[in-house]
């Protein structure tokens, strides 16, 4: 709380305008190029189907701004009541204890982002699924924004929290052996 006893504001995201492109930038509608099959004598043709998602720029800032990359990492935003409607179709639980452990950044593969209404773009309470990870030409991505116009932009520190999540799940190690839950409990007359 500050001194007026409300708590602070900061928020999640800015309207952005033009070719500026930075991590946290959401492009709503954008069409990826998923291949689905190889075909022809010898594997030489890939077929493709075109898909269209919102997704939402991975790659830094800094290299994007500094041209050091050709293409960007996109992963898919998905409104987070129909991504919990096909999960629940596909047999997975999503309920209540599952969305609060979304919320509080515990379910590695996934991260919350909130809802945002302003200057006419509006985004429900959304998932992004880091499992998918796509790529596309950052100047067809440029040429895409200049296109779509107006459109939002995560704000610190909730862009960097996002990356944060992005590499704690792409950094994991599973162990072979995991510690068993024997030895986490109380000894009789020791600790």
């Amino acid at each position: 709380m500050n001194a007026a006893g409300t708590a602070p504001s900061y928020p999640w995201f800015q309207t952005v305008d033009g070719n500026s492109l930075e991590q946290g930038d959401l492009l709503r509608g954008f069409d990826v190029a998923v291949p689905v099959a190889i075909a022809g004598s010898g594997g030489t043709e890939l077929q493709v189907e075109l898909k269209t998602f919102d997704l939402v720029v991975m790659t830094q800032s800094c290299d994007i701004e500094n041209d050091k990359v050709r293409s960007l990492l996109l992963c898919p935003v998905f409104d987070m009541w129909r991504f919990v409607e096909a999960a629940k179709a596909g047999g997975e639980n999503w309920g209540a204890d599952q969305r609060d452990r979304l919320r509080h950044g515990n379910l590695p593969g996934y991260h919350f982002i909130c809802d945002a209404d302003q200057d006419g773009q509006t985004l429900p309470v959304s998932v992004v699924d880091f499992h998918e990870v796509y790529s596309a030409p950052t100047a067809l991505v440029r040429q895409f924004i200049t296109a779509a116009g107006l459109r939002l932009r995560l704000c610190p520190p909730y862009k960097e929290h996002l990356a944060q999540a992005f590499a704690r799940f792409f950094m994991r190690v599973g162990l072979p052996i995991a510690i068993a839950k024997e030895k986490l409990k109380p000894v009789k007359g020791g600790r």
